[in-house]
């Protein structure tokens, strides 16, 4: 297949064999025909506006998600935090005391996040929604 004087596809030489030609044709076929359904789909799209309720629906899943984002780079903020801490003999350092650790830390800043956080859900919804 030629596109402006270059090859797409390699040509057929002497040292090619008739199965290698049937194949490179039936694939040149192939994306010929790729190409041209994904042109006329392209051509036939419509731009589809959004209602009012489509919108205040993404921008209430905008908001979800940003919360959620908060949440979640809070958590791994507190998770290095907690490893400048100094291990405690008292109270010993046990897997179910990690565990015990991380499930507190995810539930703490789920509910930071929620009530408002470091405001970094606010901005990451201000900059996703300032186009509308």
């Amino acid at each position: 297949m030629r596109i402006d004087g270059s090859y797409l596809l390699p040509q057929t030489t002497g040292t090619n064999t008739s199965a290698q030609s049937a194949q490179m044709l039936k694939e040149e076929s192939s994306f010929k025909e790729q190409l041209r359904a994904a042109t006329e789909k392209l051509e036939s799209a419509t731009i589809k506006t959004m209602t009012p309720a489509e919108v205040a629906q993404r921008n209430q899943e905008i908001k979800e998600a940003s919360v959620q984002l908060e949440a979640l780079l809070l958590k791994m903020m507190y998770t290095e935090m907690w490893k400048t801490v100094p291990k405690n003999e008292l109270f010993g350092s046990s897997n179910a005391m990690d565990i015990y650790r991380d499930m507190y830390n995810e539930e703490i800043t789920k509910k930071a996040a929620e009530a408002g956080g470091i405001g970094l859900a606010d901005y990451i919804y201000k900059q996703l929604t300032k186009n509308q």
